[in-house]
């Protein structure tokens, strides 16, 4: 009897190590594929990126994003499969449900009215899809992933497919207005310049905003990938929502990614400073992740200060999370 008990013991054992590997290559998964997502490029190519990324931390063999305009058919603007980039669709009941919000899942694709109508070439490759909306910078699309196999798509991938898609969405709408600040500062040399550039600052404004997304990797721990210049304007935006985002989640940690920065000026530094302080008094826990060599050095002049020796950094965005992901800690 005691050999019985502790055989189950170890087995049980097991299982929960097994469980928490998963959950940590899961987590770091997600997390990459955030940081992807905020990788600079123009709307096309954001999308194509965001269409592969997803596509791949699912497991789907291939994956197409179609646009609705509205009053008319589905176009493919992006896919993985270029024997996908061709098809034409048109929405049926499952899209419709999947468009307001819902994602479908299909376990056969050849019982959809939309799948139905496709060729007998991309009928005999996939036998399961996931449908998901995509709503960002003015797009309405829904973004599609699909499996050879039968019922592959299970609850784990739409949850997961929940969680990446808003910061997909963010970054969509950074691309787009990043395009559209070019095109305005085009047009500002053949227009009146005081008009052209209030329209800038507001989409700078605009810019300012979507550069530093505050995403939600896992049950209240929040991340801030940090792009571009750090200036007051910004962090003293940045400490207002983030303030809001921890209150709303109850949010036990946040990690503060600078990979994004090749190098931080004290100023930048004292201000993250603020931001973790503040953070710190809601009674959240805040870290830097991303810490390259030169911004290592700024944090080492800095560390003189006492308030400095309270802020924990690490190398990447991965050691945070796996220091932070509660089984990782067990």
């Amino acid at each position: 009897m005691e050999d019985e008990a502790a055989r189950e013991t170890i087995a049980e054992l097991l299982r929960a190590r097994e469980e928490e590997r998963a959950l940590r290559l899961e987590a770091e998964g997600l997390a990459e594929a955030l940081l992807l997502f905020t990788e600079p490029g123009t709307f096309a190519e954001t999308l194509a990126r965001i269409v592969e990324v997803v596509a791949q931390r699912l497991g789907a063999a291939a994956g197409l994003l179609i646009a609705f305009p509205e009053g008319a058919d589905g176009e493919v603007i992006a896919a993985t499969d270029p024997a996908l980039s061709t098809t034409a669709w048109q929405s049926g009941p499952a899209f419709t449900r999947a468009l307001a919000g819902r994602p479908v899942v299909s376990f056969d694709v050849t019982q959809l009215a939309e799948w139905q109508r496709q060729p007998e070439a991309v009928l005999t490759r996939y036998g399961s899809a996931l449908h998901a909306p995509l709503q960002a910078g003015g797009l309405q699309a829904l973004l599609v992933l699909a499996h050879p196999a039968r019922a592959f798509f299970s609850a784990r991938h739409v949850s997961l497919v929940r969680r990446l898609l808003p910061a997909a969405a963010q970054a969509l709408a950074r691309a787009r207005a990043e395009e559209e600040l070019a095109r305005a500062r085009e047009l500002a040399h053949e227009r009146e310049i005081t008009e052209k550039l209030t329209l800038i600052e507001h989409q700078r404004a605009a810019m300012r905003a979507l550069s530093m997304p505050i995403l939600q990797v896992w049950s209240r721990i929040l991340c801030v990938p940090v792009i571009g210049l750090v200036d007051e304007e910004r962090c003293a935006d940045l400490m207002e929502k983030l303030l809001v985002a921890v209150r709303a989640t109850r949010a036990r940690a946040v990690i503060i990614d600078v990979t994004g920065l090749d190098r931080m000026e004290a100023s930048a530094l004292a201000l993250f400073l603020r931001v973790a302080t503040a953070v710190r008094l809601l009674g959240s826990a805040c870290v830097l992740a991303g810490i390259g060599p030169e911004v290592a050095r700024g944090l080492a002049q800095e560390q003189e200060g006492e308030e400095w020796r309270a802020i924990v950094t690490y190398r990447r965005l991965q050691d945070a999370l796996r220091q932070l992901l509660p089984s990782a800690r067990k």
